[in-house]
């Protein structure tokens, strides 16, 4: 009893000597200690950052999902969908919400610049109840939501969203030939707000049929607003979908049982709209054969009278004709006859001029005579008038002398005979005088009269010139009139000829245009009644989230991220497994004596392991908790918000997985602590005596370069040393270069992911798209109008070159995968490499457009399998299916291609295809040039839109300064990988032979030439463990580049050479760092200290 009870004391002594031995070690080595632990916690933090972020994301967007009633299941169908689905679809078990919506592609018009939007309803009911039927509900970031019609909001995404200002009116356009207002009541908008919706997270939000082929943003306006009679769209919600996590195959299980249930009633709905979309296009057929016929008739009867109308008028017009020619004989008649009048006229009244003439030379010589006779006649009757009045004077006397009283009878006699005879002679003179004077003016009256005559005959004869002067000009006026009449006449017949021939020529336009009207109409008729007999059954396409853009986007993100922590964390924590081997392999070797020791003692063979594996254990518990706090906390941040940049999600939610920290946790301590079994397992398995003698050195041979004897004699002394001692022991030789080469190998993958991501921007934009600017064409250009979009072009200053292209929607698909494309087409084939540059990506050899296959971007090709001179499915946009070959496969980053020559298209798919696009590249690609040149052409016929490849260069630009943040993280932690292994390995290294470096201190070496003994073959160690890792480093990139791509982007697989420059320069760098650090470990190596170890 009493043994036992000293055999327990001696034994609890024993523990807690070796409990106190285990905490003198990890005093005595902090360095060491601290090494592991930052190794563990490097490895742990990275691995568990790397892993809990695609949690982190993915917990955060499911929530985002829930709280705004993200659709479960979507179901479009190709002949739409209608509330009698919406019932039937309803009545199924598990359907929660459900929701008929409408949604079309269109042209957003703002200050000239178009844009393609995806225009979705909103149904003002439900928001306001707020019920389970409001999926996809919407955030209002800014604004309101819309309340009456003809009120817009706008989806804000993180890049590139159609930032219209609040208030602002937008015109809305179809794209094609039909008018908006057969999908939507009104054709402009005012935008009220902008919103956010867990539909759209990335401002990538698919393909579009119009425009420019791509959609660049949405709008969301009141369903009472569309004009359409069938939805495009049904959502549904599943119940209890909301408690399952979206990503897990719980709910995806969830999901495939209710799209099972709707495969069930799909069939029926799919007949019964079969049935109701013949039965109304019979209708509209029997309507349009009426409206045919009556149409028909109609316009023969409009034909008709039209010809009986111009068959009148030229009975009408030949009447004319013949009065025309009547009045113009009879008005010639009549004006010859005048003229005949006239000159007849003109005859008499020249005889009666020549009358006038001579009897107005009589007259005068008659007037000269006679005024000489009445010169004579006046002169005599004044010669009798002054004998009159001597007579009057003298009877005047007489009888004054009668009168006097004196007189006698004799006197008065004598006086009466004397006054008698006086007044008989005064009697006979007044009347010779009276009768002269008669005579006189009887002369002159007779003079006067004749000159009366005369004048009179001037007078007519003035009067009848006047006359037919008058005449005359009323002849010629006449004649003027007539003329003037009848060639108004002729003219009115000409113009009435003129019109009867327009009138006949536009019947005969008409006849030809009804005949081609009615033609086509009956075509019509007949094509739609092979339309009716073609019309096939509708497909229904029940898609859930993994079918939806955003949704698959995000989670790619998430997934890539997930897929890198299976590569380059298991890549940190093997380097950091092997630095933990060599680590505590060097802490066994330095306690053998210590470990024969405590055999000799009696401690068992568990009790000496438990304490390193204890040590080990420590060491990787506290490293574990210390990564677990980064891990967790440091990187899920930094990646979330780094492709937040990119997405719209809400704040991030943190997400801890316990099990991946326990199990973190375990692998870690696993690890170091079977590093340290494995490095004193060997050294337990020896009996105590052997332990407590010192480990008897490495045979000394000779390396394999000794035996080159005219490079080994060249060497010095010092030179040999260190090649002897690097060549010599193998396995430090290993695990050193094994060690930097990882470390090399991460921060060179590090960076060659960042010059991945750069080279999709300027190999993309640089090298292959040579183009600056994409302008979108119409629908259905004639000839003419693309001539004339080709002249105004040319006019344009900024645009160096352009050249017109087809662009097509399409897709590519082998038993393998599909995978949607755009199909180019050049319109002229020897400038296509001024515009695309088609080249192999390894060998950069340009590849030439043939007949003989279509040109396949790398992408595509390998998510569907096919290789040079395979033969795939090829879907146009027509849904046309055909075989096509793979002539070659072009190098291409963003997005996947089909390029091919309009020959073989038409070849495949018996079609001419006519171009919709013109690529340009510009003198200038200012932002502000760009502008001018869109306002430029934006409004020329033909042109819909404009987009520029300034934009698109920005928006991944910024992508890859986001995703640099994660890549930076990336090479931080294997930067500090890389320093803390270097810095071990040092250790280790100088640990290992301090006797030794103690032994040439003795020799007389110097501290600096001590240094370089050491520092001399850490370089050369250092500069091939980088060599390794460079070589390492670009096979480890290239298969992480294939493992996390995305989608709809490939990344590039050339690291450049200032990559590798850096990543060599950051190992040596480091490794001189560590070198500097390890001076003062060296310097302070005692000599004396060292040297009382040997026995």
């Amino acid at each position: 009893m009493k043994i036992q009870l000293l055999w327990k004391g001696l034994s609890g002594n024993m523990k807690s000597a070796l409990n106190k031995d285990f905490i003198r070690d990890i005093k005595n080595s902090k360095g060491r200690f601290i090494s592991i632990l930052l190794i563990v916690a490097l490895g742990v933090a990275f691995f568990s950052g790397i892993k809990d972020a695609p949690l982190v994301m993915k917990k955060t967007s499911d929530s985002y999902y829930d709280d705004y009633n993200l659709m479960d299941i979507r179901i479009t169908s190709t002949l739409g969908l209608t509330d009698n689905d919406v019932d039937e679809i309803k009545k199924i078990e598990k359907v929660d919400g459900i929701k008929g919506t409408y949604a079309i592609e269109a042209i957003s018009t703002y200050k000239d610049k178009d844009s393609v939007v995806q225009i979705q309803s909103i149904n003002l009911d439900d928001y306001k109840q707020n019920n389970k039927n409001y999926i996809n509900r919407l955030k209002v970031v800014k604004g309101r939501l819309p309340r009456n019609s003809g009120e817009c909001v706008i989806e804000k995404s993180k890049y590139q969203f159609l930032g219209y200002p609040i208030g602002s009116k937008i015109k809305i356009e179809s794209g094609v030939d039909d008018d908006i207002e057969n999908s939507l009541k009104k054709k402009e908008y005012t935008v009220v707000g902008y919103v956010n919706t867990p539909y759209y997270l990335s401002h990538e939000k698919g393909n579009a049929s119009i425009g420019g082929g791509r959609i660049q943003g949405a709008m969301m306006i009141l369903d009472s607003d569309f004009n359409l009679d069938v939805y495009t769209d049904i959502y549904l919600t599943v119940k209890g979908a909301k408690n399952l996590d979206t990503y897990s195959e719980k709910y995806q299980n969830l999901i495939d049982s209710v799209t099972e249930d709707i495969d069930k009633i799909k069939e029926n709905q799919i007949e019964t709209r079969y049935n109701q979309v013949i039965s109304e296009a019979k209708k509209e057929l029997d309507k349009g054969e009426k409206e045919y016929n009556e149409n028909k008739e109609k316009a023969e009867n409009e034909i008709k009278d039209a010809q009986t109308k111009i068959d009148n008028s030229k009975l009408k017009l030949q009447n004319s004709k013949l009065q025309l020619d009547s009045q113009k004989s009879k008005t010639q008649s009549e004006i010859i006859n005048s003229k005949k009048q006239i000159q007849s006229a003109k005859s008499q009244l020249e005889y009666g001029k020549q009358q006038y003439q001579n009897s107005l030379k009589e007259f005068q010589t008659q007037k000269k005579n006679a005024e000489a006779g009445f010169i004579q006649a006046e002169s005599k009757i004044k010669q009798l008038q002054s004998q009159q009045y001597q007579l009057q004077q003298q009877s005047s006397e007489l009888n004054s002398l009668l009168n006097n009283q004196n007189l006698t009878q004799e006197q008065k006699y004598y006086y009466q005979n004397q006054l008698e005879s006086i007044n008989q002679n005064l009697s006979q003179l007044t009347s010779s005088i009276s009768y002269a004077k008669n005579e006189l003016e009887n002369q002159k009256q007779a003079l006067k009269q004749a000159e009366n005559k005369l004048n009179q005959t001037k007078q007519t004869l003035d009067t009848n010139e006047a006359k037919i002067k008058q005449s005359e000009i009323t002849l010629q006026n006449s004649e003027k009139s007539a003329n003037i009449q009848i060639s108004q006449a002729e003219q009115e017949i000409k113009n009435g000829q003129a019109e009867i021939e327009q009138a006949q020529k536009t019947l005969d336009e008409k006849k030809k245009d009804t005949e081609s009207q009615l033609s086509e109409a009956k075509k019509k008729l007949e094509d739609s009644k092979a339309q009716i007999k073609n019309i096939e059954r509708p497909t229904w396409y029940v898609l859930d989230r993994d079918s939806h853009r955003s949704f698959v986007e995000y989670e790619g993100c998430a997934n890539s991220i997930d897929a890198l922590a299976k590569i380059f964390p298991v890549f940190f924590f093997a380097v950091a497994a092997l630095v933990c081997l060599t680590t505590m392999t060097r802490m066994v070797d330095e306690q053998r004596i210590n470990i024969g020791t405590l055999k000799a003692l009696g401690y068992t063979v568990f009790d000496i392991a438990k304490k390193y594996i204890l040590y080990a254990f420590t060491a990787s518990i506290a490293g574990s908790v210390l990564g677990l706090l980064i891990g967790f906390s440091v990187f899920p941040i930094v990646i979330f918000y780094s492709y937040g940049m990119m997405y719209t999600l809400p704040n991030m939610q943190v997400a801890i997985d316990i099990v991946l920290a326990i199990g973190i946790t375990i692998v870690a301590v696993l690890i170091t602590t079977l590093s340290a079994y494995i490095a004193c397992k060997k050294e337990l398995m020896e009996e105590p005596s052997a332990l407590m003698r010192p480990k008897a050195p490495k045979n000394g041979k000779r390396i394999l370069l000794e035996r080159v004897d005219f490079i080994w004699k060249r060497l010095s002394f010092i030179s040999k040393v260190t090649l002897r001692n690097i060549f010599r022991y193998k396995k430090r030789f290993f695990m050193t270069v094994l060690g930097i080469a990882g470390c090399t190998a991460l921060l060179v993958t590090g960076f060659g992911i960042k010059d991945s991501i750069q080279m999709i921007v300027s190999g993309q934009y640089g090298e292959i798209l040579k183009y600056d600017m994409q302008v979108s064409l119409t629908n259905k250009l004639t000839d003419k109008e693309i001539e004339n979009i080709d002249k105004e072009l040319d006019k344009t200053q900024n645009i160096k070159s352009y050249e017109f292209f087809v662009y097509e929607n399409g897709e590519v698909r082998t038993k393998k995968g599909n995978e949607e494309v755009n199909i180019v087409i050049p319109d002229n084939l020897d400038k296509l490499n001024k515009f695309i540059h088609l080249r192999e990506r390894v060998s950069h050899k340009k590849i030439n457009l043939d007949n003989d296959g279509l040109v396949l971007s790398e992408k595509a090709a390998r998510v569907i399998g096919a290789s040079v001179g395979d033969t795939i499915k090829l879907k146009n946009s027509d849904d046309i299916t055909v075989e096509a070959r793979v002539s070659a496969i072009t190098e291409n980053y963003i997005s996947h291609y089909a390029y091919m020559t309009k020959d073989y298209y038409n070849k495949l798919f018996n079609n001419i295809p006519q171009n919709n696009k013109v690529l340009g590249i510009l003198n200038s690609t200012s932002s502000k040039q760009e502008d001018k040149l869109s306002e430029e052409i934006i409004n020329v016929d033909g042109i819909s839109g404009v987009t520029f490849n300034t934009i698109s260069k920005q928006t991944f630009s910024n992508t890859i300064k986001n995703l640099n943040y994660v890549v930076l993280v990336m090479i931080v932690s294997a930067g500090s990988l890389a320093f803390v292994v270097l810095y071990n390995l040092t250790n280790v290294n100088i640990s290992e032979r301090i006797r030794e470096i103690a032994t040439i201190k003795v020799l007389g070496f110097y501290d600096g030439e001590t240094a370089a003994y050491i520092y001399r073959e850490n370089i050369i160690l250092t500069i091939v463990g980088m060599i390794v890792g460079l070589v390492l480093g670009k096979f480890l990139h290239q298969y992480i580049m294939i493992t996390v791509e995305i989608k709809s982007m490939m990344f590039g697989r050339i690291i450049s050479l200032k990559s590798y420059i850096i990543a060599a320069i950051l190992t040596i760098l480091l490794s001189l760092i560590v070198n500097i650090v390890m001076y003062y470990k060296l310097k302070n190596v005692k000599m004396v200290e060292s040297l009382k170890s040997i026995d």
